[in-house]
């Protein structure tokens, strides 16, 4: 009985067009990406609807200072750019963004911007940890540029920039955009497109017309963390914490934030009994009735307290003037407060301590306009964990991929064809 011979030569050919199909698909996907930070990699995110701002110390916690809706930067002042791009194809990318400048928001939150020295910035594509991180000058120190003509000359074949790139530079702000429309291949902007699902976007401009700066335009931020330089406040330390003086009186309390160099030394008065004593947003105390009143000074960091107790039992003793551990001065008769007065600080020692056990980032939130803003806490899960910064390595992987399909299959299909010719014979 004689084999029928089997014919080997449709089903490898038919592998091999399969195979070839999906290469050119995946370079397809690959080209056609949009490349949004964030998405540069291929991860995808949700605009977010508010945006925090925090600031704290290092080895300590975040203090919320204001929490931003789309309406509320919409309200403040505009800033309408182009950006340019390098990705990580590498490809020139064009952004026509809108939103505010990041300087503009720092202080509308009341930053001082000169005390910063890094930015986290989460995106919601990251469960735990900030997408990037980037320091002050990096960002708001920096002159950054975008370059109209970097398009027409950027040389694919070799992937660098032709001279004239840079030339007709126009210098551009970062901004935290609320709208904008990401363009890779684009030639010019185009400020038609109001796209949202980026929401909220940092933007800024290149400082050469080579280096891939795609990926750190983070997409989808909802919380940027400021990190402050010097020291939160461990202490503070009123002029004098007993006082006696009459009805229709005042008094000026002097509030010592401790160490020297804390950062954010802004405070808050508060009285237990305005019915008998008033204290206003600089100390000044007014007495207005008859009876005893505490008045209190809070750090807007750390909540660090001190009081001053005005016309308390022990002072109804006599006298007109003041008694304590200090004297202040009020319209009965001016004192100074008392000479080597030290502020005493333990901070370093307990940053340090702090900065070695610490296995998560705690978040909670502060600022000098927080007496007119409600305070809310915030933690992160004790699992939360910096990201490394996002790189070229998911688009190497995928191709990576790809190649070892081919070879596996191509092998595959060798095999098969030396099969069926030895039954053949």
């Amino acid at each position: 009985m004689q084999l029928r011979s089997l014919e080997p030569d449709r089903g490898p050919r038919k592998i091999v067009v399969v195979v070839l199909a999906l290469v050119v698909l995946f370079g397809l996907l690959f080209s056609a990406n949009p490349g949004t930070a964030g998405a540069d990699s291929g991860s995808q995110g949700v605009p977010a609807d508010s945006l925090t701002i925090k600031v704290g110390y290092f080895g300590g916690p975040f203090y919320a200072k204001k929490v931003y809706s789309v309406s509320d930067l919409e309200a403040m002042t505009q800033v309408e750019q182009a950006y340019t791009y390098i990705d990580n194809m590498p490809a020139v990318v064009i952004d026509s963004g809108k939103g505010v400048k990041l300087a503009d928001l720092l202080a509308d939150a009341g930053i001082d911007v000169h005390s910063i020295e890094q930015f986290y910035f989460y995106a919601t594509d990251v469960k735990h940890g900030w997408y990037e991180d980037l320091d002050k000058p990096y960002l708001l120190d920096t002159a950054r540029y975008y370059y109209p003509n970097l398009p027409a000359h950027w040389d694919y074949g070799t992937q660098l920039s032709l001279p004239g790139a840079t030339s007709g530079a126009i210098k551009v702000d970062t901004i935290i955009a609320y709208q904008d429309n990401w363009q890779r291949f684009a030639i010019a902007p185009d400020f038609s497109v109001h796209e949202t699902s980026t929401r909220f976007r940092l933007l800024f401009g290149q400082t050469d017309p080579s280096t891939r700066t795609a990926s750190r335009s983070v997409s989808w931020v909802h919380e940027i963390d400021v990190l402050l330089g010097g020291a939160p406040p461990s202490g503070v330390i009123l002029n004098q914490d007993l006082a006696k003086i009459k009805v229709g009186s005042t008094l000026q309390l002097m509030a010592t934030v401790t160490p020297g160099d804390a950062t954010d030394k802004s405070v808050t008065w508060t009285s237990s009994d305005p019915g008998v004593a008033k204290v206003n947003s600089d100390g000044l105390v007014t007495v207005v009735g008859p009876g005893t009143a505490t008045i209190t000074v809070n750090t807007v960091v750390g909540n660090q307290t001190a009081t001053c107790t005005i016309n308390g039992p022990a002072l109804n003793n006599g006298g007109q003037g003041t008694a304590g551990a200090g004297t202040g001065n009020h319209h009965d008769g001016d004192q100074s407060p008392p000479d080597g007065m030290q502020a005493r600080s333990d901070y370093r020692q307990r940053s340090e301590a702090g900065a070695a056990g610490a296995n998560s980032l705690t978040v909670k939130a502060s600022s000098e306009q927080s007496a007119n803003q409600p305070w809310r806490v915030y933690e992160m899960s004790s699992d939360a964990v910096p990201l490394q910064q996002q790189t070229d390595q998911g688009s190497l992987d995928a191709y990576l991929e790809v190649v070892f399909l081919i070879l596996f299959l191509w092998g595959s299909v060798r095999r098969y064809t030396e099969y069926a010719r030895e039954v053949k014979r």
